[in-house]
């Protein structure tokens, strides 16, 4: 990369822009033997590099989830530094994608997380085998030749997978060839629709960046990425990166079939200063949405994980989600968002969240991605605390085994978040609640939802220094989030426990001004007024509850209903419930 960049607008190759869904396979991955690339013609495609040709091979082998970078660049450059091992995985991927810009549609979906195959877009040789259909051809009976024959690359950790994947394969092979043939052909079922994929895209275009600093040209591109993964993390999109494109501009072609959005950044240095702007474009450069922006930042101390920076990543994620969410089209049968969910779940409707448990349950079955198990468990805990439900043991077992799906998986932060808090709030594994949390933040530094989930964990822990730490980086990075109530809430649980209790009431009844049935704000406001002696008012939020449960009393406190373990909160939250009527 050169130290001087002004890059310009809309350099996006044909071929590589979204296209409308294609019928059917796009193309073979013949794995067995020599690999073998072909289109739907039979044409040759093969990739030369052998490096491209074993990246494909490992994604191609991989389950629908795809194969998450981090792993890609353990696989083929674990020996480099993590920088230059990112440098050489993005420019591998790059000789990929145009090496396969004759398809016609990718072949390939990379985002800032992970490298998959399009769903449908190629079938697979070994997989179809792993099928069994139809047993096992003829030429393969005879002499059955071994995976990725002649593929070289002298790397350790990708030799370890070629050594496993050649034996699993080849006793899959034996076995296949000591089975009978199948006399007859059987009529295969129908198989059912295929799930059609609707996720929003948004498109990564070229940085504007005016410096002579590698710092700042690094940071212009983590920044990028950085927005990628939290936009997938959060509404679930897709994105397509087209910064390292240089073919010329096809504004028509672009126009007639382009992403959802396009995000651009802008990086000016002055004097050792830094500005950030980041634009929000639809159809072309000339269509201008929005934009967020930040600055100046000292050069010197600017970073991808700085205070500053998380709150424009926050602010500009926050953003983009609401935009999608309002452009986005009603599919009844398609997966929800996370976005969505979280939105929906706050509104404290019963009812509601009756059908998104119903919807969680769907979306999960058609994606079989992590995210819905850790909503479905970030949802019991709304069953509990929104007394919709009581805790039993057999809620307690469908959070555990919800949460483990989420754990044993790459995921993002968000999911983590929420799988930590159900795992505190309903299981009472404060320390395992405290690994996951802690990943999740590592994961999603620039995550509201993650930052307010550990200060909650730090409040049930009786640790309130730290919960007020995490809990002012949630309210930076989640000025603009639709449900900033959530985190004024943790503020005002973190107020009642330290006694604070004007600030707590004044925070509870903003509160439930617009949420009035939200039951951890009836709660913890009924506690702090009655502490301040406003005993009518602590009474009429104790008899809202009761309106909701009429079984409400004290023995939440005591039943770990609340989650604290500290017995100083213990003794203000029973003491003001006492005070309130709830006996």
């Amino acid at each position: 990369m050169r130290p001087y960049a002004i890059r310009g607008a809309f350099n996006v190759p044909q071929a590589w822009r979204p296209s409308e869904r294609a019928p059917g396979p796009r193309a073979r991955i013949a794995l067995l033997g020599p690999f073998r690339l072909t289109d739907a013609a039979g044409r040759d495609r093969t990739p030369r590099s052998a490096h491209q040709q074993a990246l494909l091979a490992v994604v191609a082998l991989a389950s629908d989830a795809g194969v998450a970078r981090a792993r890609l660049m353990d696989l083929f450059w674990g020996d480099k530094t993590p920088q230059l091992a990112a440098q050489s995985l993005r420019t591998a991927l790059h000789g990929l994608r145009r090496g396969l810009d004759t398809l016609g549609a990718p072949l390939l979906e990379i985002d800032a997380h992970r490298v998959r195959l399009v769903p449908g877009a190629a079938t697979v040789d070994l997989l179809d085998l792993a099928a069994g259909d139809g047993g096992l051809p003829a030429h393969l009976r005879a002499d059955p030749p071994d995976v990725l024959e002649g593929v070289n690359i002298p790397a350790e950790p990708f030799e370890e997978w070629l050594r496993e994947q050649r034996q699993h394969w080849y006793d899959r092979i034996e076995a296949l060839r000591d089975a009978p043939a199948p006399a007859v052909t059987a009529v295969r079922p129908a198989a059912p629709p295929a799930f059609v994929e609707d996720r929003p895209i948004v498109g990564l275009l070229e940085p504007v960046i005016h410096s002579r600093s590698y710092q700042a040209l690094f940071l212009g591109e983590a920044l990028v990425d950085r927005i990628a993964f939290g936009l997938r993390d959060y509404v679930g999109a897709r994105t397509y990166d087209y910064r390292d494109l240089t073919t010329g501009p096809d504004h028509e072609a672009v126009t007639r079939s382009s992403p959802s959005l396009y995000l651009r950044l802008r990086l000016y240095e002055a004097d050792g200063a830094l500005s950030i702007r980041i634009l929000v474009l639809r159809h072309s450069a000339q269509e201008l949405l929005w934009s967020v922006q930040g600055g100046p930042y000292r050069l010197d101390s600017a970073s991808i994980d700085s205070a500053e920076i998380l709150v424009l990543l926050g602010e500009a994620i926050e953003r983009v989600a609401m935009t999608l969410a309002r452009d986005a089209g009603s599919d009844p049968d398609g997966p929800l968002t996370p976005f969505h969910v979280l939105t929906a779940m706050f509104q404290i409707n019963h009812a509601s969240l009756s059908d998104l448990r119903r919807g969680l349950q769907s979306s999960r079955a058609l994606t079989q991605d992590p995210v819905y198990a850790a909503l479905q468990a970030y949802l019991n805990t709304f069953r509990v605390g929104e007394h919709w439900t009581a805790q039993d043991a057999p809620l307690a077992e469908e959070t555990r085994a919800l949460v483990a799906q989420v754990e044993d998986s790459q995921t993002g932060g968000i999911a983590l978040a929420l799988a930590g808090h159900a795992t505190g709030y309903i299981l009472h594994d404060h320390d395992h609640a405290n690994a996951l949390l802690d990943r999740a933040i590592r994961t999603a530094p620039h995550s509201a939802v993650c930052w307010d989930h550990m200060a909650l964990h730090h409040i049930y822990n009786g640790r309130y220094a730290d919960a007020r730490r995490a809990s002012q980086n949630a309210l930076r990075i989640g000025e603009h989030s639709p449900i900033r109530f959530t985190l004024d809430l943790t503020r005002c649980m973190i107020a009642t426990l330290e006694g604070d209790f004007g600030t707590a009431s004044a925070l509870g009844r903003r509160i439930l001004t617009r949420r009035p049935n939200y039951g951890a704000a009836l709660r913890y406001t009924s506690v702090s007024l009655a502490h301040l002696g406003d005993t009518v008012g602590a009474k009429d939020c104790i008899q809202r509850i009761r309106r909701m449960d009429p079984d409400f009393s004290v023995a939440w406190v005591n039943e770990d209903r609340m989650a604290v373990r500290d017995g100083q909160a213990k003794a203000i939250l029973t003491e003001g419930l006492i005070m309130a009527g709830a006996k």
